[in-house]
């Protein structure tokens, strides 16, 4: 994602205050990917036994999101990143844009904000949970209403496609489902352009790659979902892929750091 060479590096010396930049996302279980947690699980040189039972200690979010802030923190070392995932499970875009209005109340603001949703929207009227579902209109305003009040908070805002259903185009539901979806991430594009945000096209390359995994079934590791709508641990890798090379080739980052160089941990 960034090349550094050694002289490029500028670890914070005494009386130096460490350059913050802080990264925001809103939006659906793609973002939070919630994932049970055991101290000892984690720990290389005390694994539990095969076979051994332990308990579940609580949930952390991992997904492309931690991988992402690792890759930042990796990159850029002398700077300091703070991730706020505002991810939730099951949300709609009328859940993520009480979310924002919520969080922008506190007087919070964002150095960069990564913002998707759509998905749930659609699926939820699938589900026939049609007092959950909302329409395109409606995702359009909620779109222009969170774009709209993270104008002034966000230094630069990525509006991200929806990642669509898997299998792709198997079976007949999974390809209405995604022709529908496909509407609400044309509408996500043309509010980014309208109010000067990033758009990520993650559509494009997660149908291009389904298309040559085989087997690519919803519930095969070797696929990009594990149920044909959160991702396995490639698709949280092809998802990661995208949002580093869209932060690349906008050097996003440097960019912020240059136009903010001074700004600290508050």
């Amino acid at each position: 994602m960034h090349e550094q060479r050694p002289d490029q590096v500028m670890p914070t010396g005494a009386g130096q205050r460490p350059r913050t930049l802080s990264v925001g996302f809103f939006g659906t279980s793609i973002m939070e990917h919630l994932e049970a947690f055991n101290a000892q699980m984690a720990n290389q040189a005390a694994l539990p036994a095969v076979g051994s039972r332990i308990t579940v200690e609580g949930w952390r979010r991992r997904g492309w999101v931690h991988r992402l802030a690792l890759s930042l923190r990796a990159a850029w070392p002398h700077v300091g990143f703070d991730i706020r995932n505002h991810g939730l499970g099951g949300a709609t875009s009328r859940d993520i844009a009480g979310i924002v209005e919520r969080d922008l109340a506190t007087g919070a603001d964002y150095d960069l904000v990564f913002l998707g949703c759509g998905i749930n929207d659609v699926w939820r009227r699938f589900q026939n949970r049609l007092p959950e579902a909302v329409d395109l209109d409606e995702y359009a305003q909620h779109l222009e209403a969170m774009l709209g009040g993270l104008g002034g908070p966000a230094r630069t805002t990525i509006v991200m496609s929806e990642t669509p259903f898997g299998p792709v185009e198997s079976p007949g539901t999974v390809a209405a489902m995604n022709a529908e979806l496909a509407r609400y991430n044309e509408a996500a594009r043309a509010a980014a352009a309208t109010n000067g945000a990033l758009f990520l096209d993650v559509w494009a390359p997660f149908t291009a790659a389904a298309r040559h995994l085989t087997p690519a079934d919803g519930d095969d590791p070797a696929g990009l979902w594990s149920d044909g709508v959160h991702l396995t641990e490639l698709g949280d890798t092809l998802l990661l892929q995208q949002a580093e090379r869209l932060l690349a080739e906008h050097r996003i980052i440097d960019r912020l750091l240059i136009s903010r160089p001074d700004r600290g941990t508050a």
